[in-house]
This record gives C-alpha cells, structure tokens and sequence, in this order.
C-alpha cells in the first residue's frame, strides 16, 4: 500500500498532506499483521500431522486490532481505506458501505425469523457465518441514526470482533459522538466501548479538502443550477440514451398530463420523466418524497448505471407546500403540491441516503438544482449530515 500511495503523489493524483500520515503508517503495519496471521494460519495448517489435530485444534482466529478513522468530510479516509483493501493480498476480505451492511444483516434476522430457528443468540450466528467467510471488514461511513441499528451494534461487534473479524472504518465523528442524543443510547454505549478496544482511533482532519480541489473542473458537467438546468438535463438525457428525438420532444411528452410513468421498485411504483436500458430520470419529489427508503435506492443501482434527478429543492431554506400522504405519485412536474408547508427534512434524509448509495457504487448521478452544492441545505438539524452529503455531489463530479 505504501508503495502505491508514494506513486499516486509522485504522480501529482493525490497531494501531500501531513495529516494523513499516522493514518498511513497504521495502515501498513496493519497489513502487514493481517499477512502475517494468514501465513502463520497457513503454516499451522500444514504442519498439523493428522486428521485429529486439525479438528482438535482450537478454531477461535488471532484477534488483530482495526481502524477507526474519523475526520471532517473530504480529508481522505474513504481513499485511505479503499488503497488499503485494494492493496492487501487476502482473498477473505469484504468492503461494504455501512448502510448497507446493516441492512444485510437485519434480512439475515429476518430469515432467522422466518425459519423459526431454535438458535439461541443470532447476532453470534451471523458472527460465525461472516468470519467463516472473512478476516477482513472494511466498511465506510460508520453513522448510526436508526434506533433499530443502534440496540443491535452491540451484540453485533462482541460478536464479529470476538469471531476474529478486523474492522477498518471511517466516520465524520469520533466513537464517542455516534448516535448523540439518540433513542436509549444508553444500550449503545457498549458498542463505543468495544471499539475503543478493538480498533486504534486516528483522526484525519487536515486543513486540505480533497473532494473540492480536484473535482471542480468537472462540476458543471453534472450539477446544473442555472435557469437553463433543465435543458441542459434534458439534451445530457438524450445523449446518453440515444434517443432519435430532439429535447424539446421528449420534454413535452414526458409533461404531458397522464403520460408520466412508472417503474416497480421493491413492489412499489415510482414515477420516472424518462428511461433507457441502463439510464433513467426521475423528478426529485418522486424520489425522494414518500415511503422512500435505502432499499429502493440499493435497487435503483442493480439496476441502471446512470441516474438523472430534476427539480431539487433547496432543503430547509424556506417553506413550501407539503404533499400529501398518497399522491406522492401522482403529480406532475409543474411543481404543484398540495397540504401544510414544511421545510423537507424527511426528504433531506432520503436524499442523504440517496447519495449514499450511488457514491458508493459508483453511480453517474446528474442532478438539476435550485441553487448550488453548497446552498443546498440551510436548516440547523442535519446540517452535519449533509456537510458529507455535499461533498460526495462534489466527488461524483468526477464519475
């Protein structure tokens, strides 16, 4: 890894900065730990005599201390460990976005549930089954908001950890501020403490923003929000789509009253302004307004490669009319809405989501705004939430 992070300076893609050099340092010595446990795996295996020896042998794997890296948004963590996973030579290795890692384990419950299993402890069943699978954890964005998530942390990594998994993960916050003032965050104060047990702490928070130095340049290929956004959205539709009719004609018969349709996202109907085999365009309020949830933006990037969202709204700036529960669906793109004024932060947290997931799977995500990136949120209660939501828009200039 060290090799190549050297290379990627040399070679002018990443800048020097200081602050990244204990997260470095940590990193190889990591590696070289890990190697070292599967080598020495390797050899015992090997040098075991007989068939009894091996199933007599204890199977509790080497416990090897991981990483937790917290900083500001834009100081290199997710590049840090995405250099790492791609650099280390284990096959039983897995990196996952922490949404959805825990959205996989709650449909491992689920079927758990659904068997009417006799096991007494399934968080320590799930355990098993993973490190029988992996050494290594990577997951990124390491935030807990769901009360549901917060009461199973706990089990959970007492589990993975005493399993022999190695956890690697970033965060915007130290341990100690997740899931602040949440729901009975009393019974997620021992997942903290595990933590700090079994991962070493570093924080990365230079003065150097990455996202925003290199990606600029790209900036107004993907994110439009002037008075000709719309336009520009529609003719960058057509061209990946190749569609053999001029913008002003898939515009108008996507407008039209009654032609809007729909596409099935986890048996539910989404309206969609336009779609091609691997793009499609959504408005912003049929996205992102309504029973919306992760899942349905994981499926979305099963599905398509290139995503397209119109209309998006400047998030707590000012009060606008509300939708009413039902007709999520059914409006067209005048903007019309309907019911008590609000200032979308229900649809901030599903947009958040939204950009999550198409970030971390490398989804060319085309959007057409109110105002710029760093308008888009002017509201006090997920101001610290959208500061990464801001600057993955600005990363995925470059996709």
């Amino acid at each position: 890894m060290l090799e190549q992070y050297q290379k990627l300076l040399t070679q002018n893609v990443l800048c020097e900065d200081k602050a990244q050099q204990s997260a470095v340092q940590a990193l190889v010595k990591l590696s070289k730990q890990l190697i070292s446990a599967e080598h020495n795996k390797i050899k015992s295996k090997k040098s075991s005599a007989n068939f009894f020896f091996k199933f007599t042998t204890s199977k509790a794997k080497p416990i090897v201390r991981g990483l937790y890296f917290y900083g500001r948004v834009g100081r290199g963590k997710t590049m840090l460990m995405d250099l790492f996973y791609e650099n280390i030579p284990l096959k039983k290795k897995k990196r996952i976005h922490f949404h959805r890692f825990m959205e996989s384990i709650h449909q491992e419950l689920k079927q758990l549930s659904l068997t009417k299993s006799t096991i007494d402890n399934p968080l320590v069943h799930i355990a098993k089954r993973w490190a029988s699978e992996i050494n290594l954890l990577c997951f990124d964005e390491f935030f807990v908001s769901d009360i549901g998530d917060a009461m199973l942390l706990s089990g959970l990594f007492e589990a993975f950890f005493t399993s022999g998994i190695t956890l690697v993960t970033t965060s915007n916050c130290q341990p100690e501020q997740l899931y602040r003032n949440g729901l009975q965050r009393e019974r997620f104060l021992p997942t903290i403490n595990l933590i700090n047990q079994f991962c070493q702490v570093i924080s990365i928070d230079g003065d150097i923003d990455h996202r925003l130095t290199n990606y600029t340049n790209h900036y107004k290929n993907y994110y439009f929000s002037h008075q000709k956004g719309e336009e520009l959205l529609t003719e960058r539709f057509v061209q990946l789509s190749a569609i053999n009719t001029d913008a002003a004609t898939l515009k108008s018969s996507n407008l039209k009253s009654g032609t809007v349709k729909t596409i099935t996202i986890n048996f539910r109907e989404i309206s969609y302004l336009g779609k091609s085999r691997k793009h499609i365009w959504f408005d912003f309020f049929a996205l992102c307004s309504g029973p919306r949830s992760q899942r349905d933006y994981m499926q979305l990037a099963d599905l398509f490669d290139t995503i397209l969202i119109s209309n998006v709204p400047q998030f707590g700036g000012k009060l606008i009319p509300a939708v009413f529960s039902g007709v999520e669906d059914s409006y067209q793109r005048s903007g019309v809405l309907m019911g008590e004024l609000r200032q979308l932060d229900d649809e901030a947290r599903r947009f958040i989501a939204l950009v999550d997931e198409f970030y971390d799977r490398n989804i060319q995500l085309i959007v057409c705004a109110e105002v710029d990136i760093t308008e888009l949120y002017q509201g006090q209660q997920l101001s610290f939430e959208f500061q990464r939501c801001q600057s993955r828009l600005f990363e995925m200039q470059s996709y």
